[in-house]
């Protein structure tokens, strides 16, 4: 969503505006071809397949032809670089945008650069555009937040955490995108505790979203056993793992007691998108919305319970909630506490969230029986192979989580293990894997701990899902990251027949979240509680291999057997939660009327 309700896409007559309205230049008539403007159209229209055939080659040629022997000024440029990007042609673009520099410094593309570099998983080339933008334009508050978080996935945390603190600080009250990302990102610091997170979480809500910004009377019908509308809200109906969790449970709500909303900040609709817009009763694309027009949106709905997936991310729509256009708000698949009033509950488990962290959360836990979590299987998965131990007379330990979890602490603890047996490898898997400067960044720290280079594998990710899951068939035991657990890799290792070493933490719910996983399959004796433990049990795992030969064979079935398999089974606890929070609500109002 667009604070300042602006239109980004406006090409035609008028006023080009991007980037959230920092960059403003009038288009004079004829500077745009008819082509253009048609398949800028076909884009505002999320008709991705149609413009990218409008932009056919013939006819981009010929522009260009044009604008060599012509001349044009640089709004024409910046028109069709970002049409270009918006269609996913991301090396066409990218040739524009350097026109463009070529020209003159211009941030919004050097921070668009980055953009396609970060597309391409050219991680570290992207931290040196990001650099060039706030130094060209260094007001601009978005440009800094890149700058920030481009330092931290390439290994200079600390100085990325620093120059975010800085901007919090320096930030107007009004503003709380810094400050919510910083929250986040601290949850990959190790040392944390939940006093800390929660004084942090609820400072935060007290200064940029107080409850007097809230609604406080609703004319929801408050009959407790009617049909509920209900609306999830987030930047997350996209091909990405949180949608790959919210999925399975959402095709299983009983429309009958349910009617069901989306509300979708969603900046590029991919085919997720498309899907996921389908399986709702009711979607509504609010991207380009303010926050006021989105919540009055979700008023005019009459939601009755406003259920929030992403927590703290960015692009996320907590200051929606802020508002709080529905009775009922709730926190689905945050970290911590929002540090909201206006959200009265969270949904969570009991090993996520043990009775003695209760308060540390501005929001009512409401603990699922059968745990948080959920997965579906894919369609077509591999076979599960044979334990690759006992082919290479060593162990391989892997982590695919992302790679901003992987912090100096959990490398400390991967290097005791692998220190432990020479021969043992460690196979890295995250998006930019390919990227030199990363690998250099994690070879140069693990050999500081004592592994040697050639130990350590790296790759990407992969276009096809299969051979992603069959990449597990090469590893004998997960490890996890540590103080933010992994949640879909768990799972999905757990599927290929492979266990995670999990170290189970106390600042927050996700770093238990291997604990609640691993119990539903009977396993929790992977989880360690001290570092000491993890780094013990990952030893002795290693060497019982008759043990994980055994484990491996049979853990698909006992997964499948288990709640985790089961979605429907989530589906049903939290449409009942939900029941249970509204004729909460329900009561509170029948005592206002009769006191």
């Amino acid at each position: 969503m667009d604070s300042a309700g602006i239109n980004p896409d406006n090409w035609r007559l008028g006023t080009l505006v991007l980037e959230d309205g920092n960059l403003q230049i009038d288009i004079v008539d004829g500077e745009l071809p008819q082509f253009i403007l048609d398949a800028n159209d076909a884009v505002k229209m999320g008709e991705i397949e149609e413009a990218t055939n409008i932009l056919n080659k013939d006819s981009v040629e010929a522009f260009h032809e044009k604008l060599e022997r012509d001349g044009c000024r640089t709004v024409v440029l910046l028109a069709v670089a970002k049409l270009f990007f918006d269609t996913d042609q991301l090396a066409e673009a990218e040739q524009w945008y350097l026109k463009i520099v070529e020209r003159e410094p211009h941030a919004f593309v050097y921070n668009a650069i980055a953009d396609i570099c970060v597309a391409q998983r050219r991680i570290s080339e992207a931290a040196k555009y990001r650099k060039k933008a706030v130094e060209t334009d260094p007001e601009n508050k978005a440009y800094w937040l890149n700058y920030a978080m481009s330092l931290v996935l390439t290994g200079r945390r600390d100085e990325g955490l620093e120059l975010l603190r800085k901007r919090v600080e320096m930030a107007p009250a009004d503003d709380n995108a810094a400050g919510s990302v910083l929250l986040w990102q601290l949850h990959y610091v190790p040392g944390s505790t939940p006093e800390m997170f929660f004084e942090e979480y609820e400072k935060w809500g007290r200064t940029y979203l107080p409850m007097s910004m809230a609604k406080s009377s609703y004319n929801n019908d408050p009959d407790p056993d009617r049909r509920l509308r209900i609306g999830y809200i987030s930047p997350d109906f996209r091909d990405n793992v949180v949608s790959k969790s919210f999925e399975p449970f959402l095709d299983g709500h009983d429309r009958g007691r349910f009617e069901v909303y989306g509300y979708g900040n969603i900046a590029k609709p991919d085919k997720v998108t498309k899907r996921l817009k389908e399986k709702f009763d009711h979607y509504r694309n609010i991207h380009r919305m303010s926050i006021g027009q989105a919540a009055e949106l979700v008023e005019k709905d009459q939601i009755d319970i406003l259920i929030e997936i992403g927590g703290h991310c960015r692009d996320n729509c907590l200051t929606v909630l802020g508002l709080k256009p529905a009775p009922v708000q709730v926190d689905y698949g945050g970290v911590d506490t929002s540090g909201m009033q206006q959200i009265d509950y969270r949904l969570t488990d009991r090993l996520m969230t043990p009775v003695d962290m209760e308060k540390f959360y501005v929001e009512e836990s409401a603990c699922l029986p059968g745990g948080i979590y959920s997965y579906r299987p894919p369609r077509s998965s591999p076979l599960v192979g044979p334990l690759p131990a006992k082919r290479n007379s060593y162990p391989t330990y892997a982590s695919f989580n992302n790679s901003v979890k992987i912090n100096p602490f959990t490398m400390e603890l991967w290097a005791r293990i692998l220190n432990a047996d020479a021969n043992s490898r460690l196979v890295l898997k995250f998006f930019g894997g390919n990227d030199p400067g990363l690998q250099e960044y994690y070879r140069g720290e693990l050999e500081r701990l004592g592994i040697c280079r050639e130990r350590v594998e790296f790759y990407d990710m992969f276009s096809s899902h299969f051979v992603h899951m069959d990449l597990y068939n090469e590893v004998d035991i997960m490890l996890d990251t540590c103080p933010f657990s992994g949640c879909m890799t768990t799972l999905e290792g757990l599927w290929m027949g492979v266990p995670t070493i999990s170290l189970v933490g106390e600042s927050m719910a996700f770093s238990r979240s291997g604990l609640s996983i691993l119990s539903r399959v009977g396993l929790e004796i992977f989880a360690a509680s001290t570092a000491d433990e993890y780094v013990g049990k990952a030893i002795a795992f290693s060497r019982e291999l008759d043990n994980l030969e055994k484990i491996r064979a049979s853990l698909r079935q006992t997964m499948l057997d288990s709640d985790l398999c089961k979605p429907k089974r989530l589906t049903d606890e939290i449409e009942a939660a939900y029941r249970k929070m509204w004729h909460r609500w329900c009561e509170k109002q029948t005592a206002r009327v009769t006191a």
